[in-house]
């Protein structure tokens, strides 16, 4: 008897040791709704990311968050009132510089798959990545594309650093004559 007692006291707390692992990956497994813009909200919230709801001029709703020491918008596509959306797109912009191309912007696209950018028509860059809000995905699988936006932003930071600082040590062209 006091064998079956000390066994069922090793397994009540093996069980109990391994609750906490059981609930974050209740929690990394849940399923979400990208197509709500205050579940996007809530679930960036929830791991550690601000999230406000704000709205453009034209009254169109986006979360306005952030990630090295930048911000950036989570923007919907195809809502009716916040909900239904098809998809949402995690978008910032760097403010036109002399080096900023299509060259440059095609150099980093051919190189990077997942974060594209774009030169505007005022000549800022914008970057962004797409995501489909058809169907559910898992908590898990969402806070990786904001991760992956953070990693790709940094990288990105990083290739126009270099790219920058060549384009002002060049010498100026020569007018044609």
């Amino acid at each position: 008897m006091f064998r079956m007692a000390i066994s069922a006291l090793a397994l009540f707390g093996a069980l109990t040791i391994a609750a906490p692992s059981l609930a974050k990956d209740q929690v990394q497994d849940r399923v979400i709704d990208l197509s709500d813009i205050r579940t996007v909200a809530g679930v960036m919230m929830q791991a550690g990311y601000k999230a406000d709801i704000k709205k453009s001029d034209s009254g169109r709703e986006y979360i306005l968050s952030g990630v090295n020491g930048s911000g950036f918008q989570v923007q919907f596509y195809g809502c009716t009132n916040g909900t239904g959306c098809d998809s949402l797109e995690l978008y910032s912009w760097y403010k036109k510089q002399p080096h900023f191309s299509l060259a440059l912007a095609n150099e980093w696209n051919r190189d990077n798959r997942f974060l594209k950018v774009a030169i505007d028509s005022d000549g800022d860059l914008a970057e962004y990545i797409y995501i489909s809000a058809i169907g559910k995905t898992t908590y898990a699988n969402f806070i990786d594309y904001i991760e992956w936006y953070a990693a790709m932003d940094a990288s990105l930071g990083k290739f126009l650093n270099e790219k920058a600082a060549p384009a002002k040590t060049e010498p100026a062209a020569a007018a044609p004559k």
